[in-house]
């Protein structure tokens, strides 16, 4: 049986200055907590894409809106930048994210709520579990499981609850330049889809905005203004080359999975695997030409590179302090390496899954 953890560990102030939520892509597949663990980059990729279609179908049956969802997507993320999946369900860990979302976007949702719906959709295979899950004893043991995740989480990130969104400086820059709404659509289709890879862990919310703005406009034949004065890309406080970057990374994720970013248009036909992956391999070594041209035009010199200690930021990932929780059903106990785990005690909530607890 694990031995039940009876406090938590904190420090008395956490230092969110030392923080880091942005990584090079090379920290990101070599120097992820769960490569320690043997889980390759191919299998956390895996994981990654399970808890992110977990999560936006838990966020649909719980009534939130996108917002939160996104919020809950940043979160599992961050966590598993500073955590293993080898030794955190992440089930569990989707669930505590979510749940933690729906406070940090206004749109809160009751404990049980979220342990009943979760619990359902991990077992929507199983007919019984609709009745197991609304039994009060049980459903109380996994209460105290989210409760944990939660905390566990909340320890992890260092209560840093800061979750910046690419959606807000999207909309802003659609409104002052009048973009009609078709393009919009696809804009904002391209930021979801993006917020469930690692590009949120690589670049920073307006990056990412950017990058969906302009790739919208390739899908949908639409000429982004340049003319001198309302040079659309100046919206984003984003450089030429910081905008060719994202966009070229945007391009191999699309190439890796073409379905991810092909969003339906009206009266339009989805692109093809070949006809995707051309598109928009093009517009990324366009993109440069495209915003220096723009460049010339703004003369008046409103155009500057960002500094580097304003863009993404490549320190190395900093460890966290030990962390022990009470809890019923589960523990956040110290493995040998001083890091936390979530695991379960002696009772029911283990399944077939080997690698930590469910709800």
């Amino acid at each position: 049986m694990t031995k039940i953890a009876t406090s938590m560990h904190l420090p008395n102030e956490p230092q969110y200055h030392t923080r880091k939520w942005y990584f090079s892509s090379q920290e990101i597949e070599d120097l992820s907590p769960s490569r320690k663990d043997g889980i390759d980059v191919e299998k956390e990729s895996q994981l990654r894409k399970l808890y992110c279609s977990f999560i936006k179908e838990l966020g649909v049956k719980l009534k939130v809106p996108q917002v939160t969802i996104a919020c809950a997507l940043i979160l599992c993320h961050r966590f598993y930048m500073r955590q293993s999946h080898a030794k955190n369900d992440w089930k569990t860990m989707a669930s505590a994210s979510m749940f933690l979302a729906c406070k940090l976007e206004e749109t809160p949702r009751l404990l049980r709520d979220v342990v009943v719906v979760a619990y359902e959709l991990m077992h929507k295979k199983d007919p019984s579990a609709s009745h197991r899950i609304r039994q009060i004893r049980f459903c109380s043991s996994q209460k105290e499981l989210l409760v944990t995740g939660e905390r566990l989480l909340l320890a992890t990130i260092g209560f840093d609850l800061d979750v910046q969104l690419p959606y807000k400086p999207l909309v802003n820059a659609l409104k002052k330049l009048n973009i009609y709404p078709d393009l919009a659509k696809v804009a904002w289709n391209f930021v979801n889809d993006w917020l469930c890879t690692t590009l949120c862990l690589q670049y920073k919310p307006h990056y990412i905005a950017a990058g969906s703005m302009y790739l919208a406009a390739k899908f949908q034949k639409v000429k982004l203004p340049t003319e001198k004065g309302n040079v659309w890309w100046l919206e984003f406080d984003i450089s030429p080359k910081q905008l060719e970057e994202v966009i070229q990374q945007m391009a191999r994720l699309l190439e890796q999975d073409p379905k991810r970013a092909l969003p339906a248009t009206h009266g339009r036909v989805p692109l093809s695997k070949t006809s995707a992956k051309k598109m928009v391999t093009s517009s990324a070594q366009s993109a440069v030409t495209s915003v220096s041209m723009s460049n010339s035009l703004a003369s008046d010199g409103a155009v500057m590179e960002a500094t580097s200690s304003s863009d993404r930021n490549t320190g190395q990932n900093e460890v966290l302090p030990c962390q022990t929780i009470d809890s019923g059903a589960s523990s956040v106990v110290e493995d040998g390496d001083g890091k936390n785990q979530l695991r379960t005690g002696d009772c029911e909530l283990s399944s077939s899954c080997n690698i930590g607890p469910r709800l």
